[in-house]
């Protein structure tokens, strides 16, 4: 007989409304700011990096609803 594995709730990314599901940041505004406070930007790097590394190693299903654009570090969630 077929082993059957329990149910598993899927992780599920969306948007509220339909414009964008994520458009990242201002770069410029991030350029001028993280230039002075260089601490800052590795901590800030390293969060979005566990993000992204939290999303690729869930051991549940991972799904991304994209309603709307995907612009910049959206990209990424996106995937």
């Amino acid at each position: 007989a077929p082993r059957l594995r329990p149910r598993r709730r899927p992780v599920v990314f969306t948007a509220v409304g339909d414009k964008a599901f994520c458009t990242g940041g201002n770069t410029k505004e991030y350029a001028e700011y993280y230039a002075g406070n260089p601490q800052e930007y590795r901590q800030y790097m390293r969060l979005f990096n566990d993000m992204v590394s939290a999303i690729l190693g869930c051991d549940k299903p991972v799904v991304c609803r994209v309603n709307g654009m995907r612009i910049g570090g959206g990209q990424e969630i996106g995937m």
